[in-house]
């Protein structure tokens, strides 16, 4: 009987991704390398797989370790922006909602920022960020960093490397939003 959740994730995954790729247990075990009894019960959850057996399954059927490892995710995933956690400034110059925030299974972050008129904000990301995709939803974004000075207007964007400081700023009369596409290595 699976005892643990790795063991559970394993076994939903190994049958999940052998059904998609219209593979039996005996083309499985071909092309693994593991033994046709040996497949059946990881699928079934009744073995515990060492490391060297799911490391010849994820060679044999070219999958990423973590494809078998991990728990499937939901196909739709609805985030409800009311219950995000807002990252405020001491006096209210700006807000930072972390909309899709770091998640191992994929390279990137998503973020909205809305700055107060005269307000600004340095950049926050970390420092394994290769890029910023900036979308301006609402006023004039003024992107100030070592090299200049750069406007964007509302429904227009920017994509910046991040390897050095700069500041959102709001030069403005309204509020400033726009979203963060944080690319990250």
């Amino acid at each position: 009987m699976v005892t643990n959740q790795l063991d559970k994730n394993i076994a939903a995954n190994l049958k999940r991704i052998r059904k998609s790729k219209n593979m039996s247990l005996d083309m499985l075990a071909e092309k693994t390398g593991v033994s046709k009894s040996m497949l059946g019960q990881i699928e079934r959850g009744e073995s515990n797989p060492t490391v060297a057996t799911i490391a010849k399954i994820v060679d044999g059927i070219r999958i990423p370790f973590e494809d078998l490892i991990y728990p499937i995710s939901e196909k739709v995933e609805v985030i409800d922006q009311t219950l995000l956690p807002i990252l405020k400034a001491e006096k209210g110059a700006y807000e930072i909602k972390s909309i899709f925030p770091y998640d191992r299974q994929r390279n990137f972050e998503v973020y909205e920022l809305s700055i107060e008129p005269g307000e600004s904000c340095k950049r926050f990301l970390p420092e394994d960020s290769i890029f910023e995709y900036i979308m301006v939803n609402q006023g004039e974004l003024t992107l100030q960093t070592q090299q200049g000075s750069y406007q964007v207007d509302a429904s227009h964007a920017l994509k910046i490397s991040v390897d050095s400081e700069y500041t959102y700023m709001n030069h403005s009369d309204e509020k400033l939003i726009f979203h963060i596409f944080a690319a990250t290595a």
